[in-house]
């Protein structure tokens, strides 16, 4: 019968060895504690205008990493008490503050519909915005803004470029996929380098409002003055990943949608600021993402003031 052998030395030697091995084992379980210095809270402006539209400006600060979000700290997060000037081609207009709790119903309604949150949770927050009835976008217009809130100003500009139309929308089926398919389209660029676009979608009856896909955003550095066709894709919502939802229709619109396609013409600094957004949304969780700031274009805080432009269609999803 074959047994192994050992030599003396390696007897001596095995205690060594499990010792060693006992301090490795350990060492990998000491917990390592990661202080995550506080930043000092900068001004947060989120702001739009579009044609015909009255502008809107929320004023925030900047909060910390793991500071809880919910329709009851939404209130403190958005504040009153500041002040937010809008100036078209060079003429000054204060803005009014308007909050949540001296609306009426109906004024609730619109102000949810413009804000894209329900109704329940603006009355839940006393959320407070900047806006001004008497003044409405207009295309080619360029738009300042200088807010103000606890000592902090920040300044933004925005410019409201000519809507530009998509060719034409139509859904597809592709492949085998039964009744699921996309949203296709032509487009045809102006030959101006520097034109920048966002995309966003919704089905009528299903989905709160507007959706942007991952990136929603391009410039026509590669397709200046040209066409072509494209594809999109159905945005990732919640109802995704409820218990009753199909997992094979994630990302397909179905036969039978109703769909509002808005393509929004948009201004090289908006372009930058939404796109390093979403950039940086996309890579959370990966290890191999690089660490950066996410762009921003207002000076002195943080944030995007955008002078949207859009074409609207509505796309009704037959083969």
């Amino acid at each position: 019968m074959w047994k192994p052998t050992y030599a003396s030395k390696d007897m001596k030697s095995c205690p060594l060895l499990l010792l060693a091995l006992t301090i490795w084992l350990t060492a990998c379980e000491t917990p390592i504690e990661v202080t995550i210095p506080d930043a000092e809270p900068m001004l947060v402006v989120e702001g739009r205008i579009e044609p015909g539209l009255p502008p809107l400006v929320l004023l925030s600060r900047s909060q910390d990493y793991f500071a809880p979000v919910d329709a009851a700290s939404l209130g403190s997060l958005y504040q009153g008490g500041g002040s937010v000037t809008l100036t078209v081609d060079g003429v000054e207009f204060p803005l009014d503050e308007l909050c949540a709790d001296a609306l009426g119903p109906d004024e609730l309604v619109l102000a949810a519909g413009l804000l894209g949150i329900p109704v329940e949770t603006l009355i839940l927050s006393n959320l407070c915005a900047y806006t001004s009835l008497g003044i409405t976008g207009q295309v080619g217009s360029i738009y300042g803004l200088t807010a103000v809130l606890g000592g902090d100003t920040a300044t933004a500009i925005s410019k409201m470029n000519p809507p530009v139309a998509l060719d034409s929308l139509w859904f597809e089926v592709p492949g085998n996929t039964d009744s699921l398919g996309f949203i296709y389209g032509d487009f045809t660029d102006p030959d101006s380098l520097g034109n920048a676009y966002r995309w966003s979608a919704m089905r009528i009856g299903k989905d709160g409002g507007l959706l942007y896909p991952p990136r929603s955003t391009v410039d026509d550095a590669l397709f200046n003055g040209l066409s072509f066709s494209f594809s999109q894709f159905r945005p990732v919502t919640s109802e995704d990943f409820a218990e009753d939802a199909n997992p094979d229709e994630i990302g397909f619109y179905k036969t039978g949608d109703s769909v509002i396609v808005r393509w929004d013409h948009i201004d090289r600094g908006a372009y930058d600021a939404i796109t390093s957004m979403e950039v940086q949304l996309q890579s959370q969780g990966s290890p191999f993402a690089n660490p950066a700031d996410v762009a921003t274009n207002i000076d002195g805080g943080l944030g995007l003031w955008v002078a949207y432009s859009p074409f609207v269609d509505t796309v009704i999803c037959i083969p």
